[in-house]
């Protein structure tokens, strides 16, 4: 026989009591159901190390074991987070730092989670919040009312903490998603958002015309930036220019952007080199340099530079669109803007609104803006292609429609593959322009309209693609150039390289246009009167009598000749002239100057491929044998987190590139008799290449060791030390084939930016 003890009391809520029930749904009900997310930080400063704490209050759903959190943010920003290295940069972590008992739950029941599993995914969440850092609840669940900290750099195991990106943005969001019954299906818990501003003045920028027909003034935008390339804000510094007998004072404004106009008078015939300065309140110091030359017959009062590519946050953009098209204009200082919102995002509201804000902002004879989409059909169907809208339709011809606002979960096919987008502008394509586009979904070529597609983009902040275009020739498509910043950065006709996805320069597209109207301006892009560069105001022209680049000229003489008139921002040390099928002729500066004894650049680059992530991350060490390496400088690096390491004869670099080249120039005692020992690893592909590079070896020119790829190389080459020309002229007999042929040039700066024109075509008889 057994005897029962007495229990020793209810060790319960007797729900059965209405007040007790009642009180218990308050305390519970009391919370958001899916909870709120909280940070003590209000501003960021862009590209700065530091420990970024986030505290995730458990709403009144809790969350059930095998549950888990998605914290979220947009995958074109350049921040990046890690969770497997927690002495190193970036590490993120999450833990339970407060077991609730709201509702009032015993001991024994409170949170059971052992551990909060964290793992990083770049595309973990849904465009264009898709960079994610997931949180996995493991072997048991949470509460209403538990605290999760997450710590972004955490810093507590010795790393550094967390490279905020390096662009400025208001409002930079963090989305948080829960799994709160463990189903993997998400709700959306609450935006975040936290202020990245710029950092102090590094330098002074100066963006000029370049090149202005006689009689005509020159428009210069000053502006102070921080390290990153971001503009400065209240930081009211008194500018000084000067260039001969002009001279002109402005202070920049006390509040805003670091940013100011000046305008260099109407001057007669000449090249003119502008001294600007800026000096802040307490002494420091910045100056720069621009060249403005003056020339007596000009298409149009000067030199032209769009950039025709262009996001906002309508779509994956940065900053809402009227503060591109201001940064657009005062910052960037483009004569032309064109935006293009990616179409199956953008809403049709957004689309209405923008194109009024185009016809809002434009002003003939100082800013054009032109409304356009970018058609983001996959490759498979024809690649991305911008539409530019030159007339009043504006009507959208949507590749599909699929944005977070849709109630359906499935995308359903519009005007697609590329074929229905040629058919919605057929009818009149004068209207429009299209441009296939490098970067994103890559454009494939095998289908064209020669009506509609007038120009091809060589250079975006993606990468720069020498290939595309000559791709398009060897197919006999006649179009022209164009380079363009595809900004998501807010920072149109700037597009400073970030440190990952858009790691090159903004470009620019030249245009040769008469005057500054939208009417002048789209004839002159159809037209493909056009040059383009990789972010440097220079000028490159191209033309056979009154026919210039993009020009189409039916074959009546034997015998032409083709002029060149190359203007430079800094100088010059190459060019070459292709046509349909490559290369004719070329010019080496450096060689013409004469190499300098004791100098040899080595020079890195290309891409692993043409797709959309085609970077190639550089791992590389020269030693230097029987000569002593007195200095080593970067050539054409392009943001500070690129390393290049010197200690003895010994060099070391790490950056990555994106079709175009960086590198490193080296000062050698006893030149002659050096052996440069290379070694170059490609991260990605996890390749090495070993190989040497005697001195004797360079007698007849640079050496080129290719990788593969789209144009992997490693070059090694002597150069000079002599000025090199900022202005290049030049003239060559053409005898024309009987059949259809083009010529276009390609140039190079000193400094490693990249120039095209668009070609010159020719018609056979």
């Amino acid at each position: 026989m057994i005897t029962p003890r007495a229990q020793s009391g209810a060790r319960y809520h007797d729900c059965g009591d209405a007040a007790v029930s009642r009180k218990v749904t308050e305390a519970i009900a009391a919370l958001p159901f899916l909870g709120t997310l909280q940070t003590s930080t209000e501003t960021l400063v862009a590209g700065e190390v530091t420990e970024l704490v986030l505290r995730y209050t458990v709403g009144s759903s809790g969350i059930a074991d095998s549950g888990w959190l998605k914290l979220c943010f947009k995958y074109y920003s350049d921040w990046d987070l890690q969770t497997t290295e927690p002495g190193e940069r970036d590490y993120a972590t999450a833990e339970l730092t407060h077991r609730s008992d709201i509702g009032g739950a015993a001991g024994d029941s409170l949170a059971t989670v052992r551990r909060l599993h964290t793992r990083y995914d770049v595309k973990g969440g849904e465009r264009p919040y898709q960079k994610a850092l997931l949180i996995h609840l493991e072997d048991g669940f949470v509460r209403p009312g538990d605290e999760i900290v997450i710590r972004l750099g955490d810093r507590r195991f010795g790393g550094p903490g967390t490279r905020v990106q390096t662009f400025v943005e208001d409002g930079f969001t963090f989305r948080l998603y829960a799994d709160v019954l463990g189903t993997s299906r998400m709700g959306h818990v609450e935006d975040l958002r936290v202020d990245i501003a710029a950092g102090p003045p590094e330098r002074l920028i100066v963006a000029g015309p370049r090149l202005v027909r006689a009689g005509a003034p020159a428009p210069l935008r000053v502006h102070l930036e921080d390290v990153w390339g971001n503009v400065s804000k209240d930081a009211p510094a008194r500018i000084e220019a000067q260039a001969g007998d002009w001279s002109a004072s402005i202070s920049l404004p006390e509040n805003g952007w670091a940013a100011a106009t000046l305008e260099l008078p109407p001057v007669t015939v000449g090249a003119y080199d502008l001294a600007v300065t800026a000096t802040l309140p307490g002494g420091q110091r910045f100056t720069e340099t621009d060249t403005v030359d003056v020339v007596a017959e000009f298409p149009g009062e000067r030199a032209y530079f769009a950039d025709l590519h262009v996001h906002s946050d309508d779509t994956v953009g940065t900053q809402d669109s009227a503060y591109n098209f201001a940064y657009g204009r005062e910052i960037g200082g483009l004569d032309v803007l064109g935006y293009t919102a990616n179409d199956f995002q953008v809403t049709d509201h957004a689309w209405r609104e923008v194109v009024a804000l185009c016809r809002e902002v434009s002003a003939d004879g100082s800013f054009v803006c032109l409304p356009g989409v970018e058609w983001c059909g996959n490759s498979a169907v024809g690649g991305d292609h911008n539409v530019i809208y030159l007339g009043e339709d504006t009507t959208l011809a949507r590749s599909l429609e699929w944005h977070d606002s849709m109630t359906s979960r499935a995308p359903t096919p519009e005007h697609w593959p590329i074929t229905e987008l040629y058919d919605a502008y057929a009818a009149r394509p004068q209207d429009y322009l299209l441009m296939p586009h490098l970067g994103g979904r890559r454009a494939i070529l095998d289908w064209h309209h020669p009506e509609l597609e007038r120009l091809i983009e060589v250079h975006s902040a993606w990468g720069t693609g020498s290939w595309f275009l000559r791709d398009a020739m060897r197919r006999g498509l006649r179009v022209g150039v164009s380079a363009n910043s595809d900004e998501h950065r807010g920072r149109p006709g700037g597009g400073a390289p970030g440190a990952n996805i858009f790691g090159g320069r903004g470009g620019l597209t030249g245009v040769l246009a008469p005057e500054l109207t939208r009417a002048a301006v789209g004839t002159t892009l159809r037209a493909r009167r056009t040059w383009a560069t990789t972010g440097a105001r220079a000028v490159a022209l191209l033309r056979s009598g009154e026919q210039w680049m993009g020009d189409e000229r039916v074959r009546t003489d034997d015998e032409i000749t083709v002029s060149y008139a190359l203007y430079a921002e800094g100088a010059w040390e190459q060019l070459t002239i292709f046509d349909t099928e490559g290369p004719l002729r070329h010019r080496d500066l450096h060689a013409e100057t004469g190499y300098a004894p004791d100098l040899v650049r080595i020079r890195w680059g290309g891409a692993r491929h043409r797709d959309r992530y085609r970077w190639a991350s550089w791992r590389g060490r020269v030693l230097v044998d029987g000569a002593r390496v007195r200095d080593a400088q970067p050539w054409a690096n392009v943001h500070p987190e690129e390393v290049l390491a010197v200690e003895g004869n010994r060099i070391d670099w790490a950056g990555a590139t994106f079709g175009g080249d960086h590198g490193t120039v080296l000062r050698l005692d006893r030149a002659e008799a050096a052996v440069l020992d290379i070694e170059a690893t490609i991260d990605e592909d996890s390749r090495t290449e070993r190989f040497s590079v005697a001195w004797d070896d360079l007698a007849n020119g640079p050496v080129r060791r290719e990788f593969g790829g789209a144009g992997l190389h490693l070059t090694v080459e002597r150069i000079t030390a002599d000025p090199l020309p900022g202005v290049l002229t030049g003239e060559f007999a053409v005898r024309l084939p009987a059949g259809d042929s083009a010529l276009y040039l390609h140039a190079r700066q000193s400094d490693g930016h990249d120039v095209w024109t668009s070609p010159l075509f020719f018609t056979g008889s």
